[in-house]
């Protein structure tokens, strides 16, 4: 019989398992789900009550939805970037842009946080063999609001024709031959 793990989150034709669990044993495999499964007995060992962790749990959903609405605004914005001949939809690049940047800004806020005070609150517990550190997400995400950013003041650059960016020769000529 296998040791079940002490947090186990599950996710479709894949079982992500502790170290803990007997290998020979093909574990549970559950259908498509949001979220993790805390067992009572884990919240019984480090005496929190399950009230307390469904709450938390209810956060960590929030943050865990807000995530794949930074990837969908991050793309919006790559596509919207396709098309920056018209100085118009420069400008509706750069909003999207900026928008993409404020919500990966406040993922990365969540993230950071997170870890942080899950470190301290484990330190706390003492007889716990838990460590607590920066993982791969959080170095992505930081990469991905440090280019978001940039493109932020990129495509200003780009909407407001400064820092070497200029108009289109053609567009200079038909303003030129205005004049005359």
């Amino acid at each position: 019989m296998s040791t079940p793990s002490i947090v186990r989150p599950t996710y479709k034709l894949l079982n992500v398992s502790s170290a803990l669990n007997n290998r020979n044993s093909p574990g549970i495999c559950f259908g498509p789900k949001l979220g993790y499964d805390v067992p009572d007995y884990f919240a019984e060992a480090i005496k929190v009550s399950p009230a307390i962790i469904q709450a938390v749990q209810k956060g960590l959903i929030a943050v865990l939805i807000l995530h794949p609405i930074a990837a969908a605004l991050a793309t919006l914005s790559f596509l919207s970037s396709l098309f920056l001949t018209s100085h118009a939809f420069s400008i509706v690049s750069l909003i999207i842009t900026i928008v993409t940047a404020l919500v990966s800004s406040i993922v990365l806020a969540i993230d950071i946080a997170l870890v942080v005070v899950a470190d301290s609150k484990v330190k706390n517990m003492g007889d716990l063999r838990v460590k607590v550190s920066f993982g791969n997400a959080v170095w992505m995400i930081l990469v991905a609001v440090a280019l978001t950013w940039g493109a932020v003041i990129s495509l200003s650059a780009r909407a407001c024709y400064c820092l070497g960016v200029r108009r289109y020769a053609h567009s200079l000529l038909v303003v030129l031959s205005r004049v005359d």
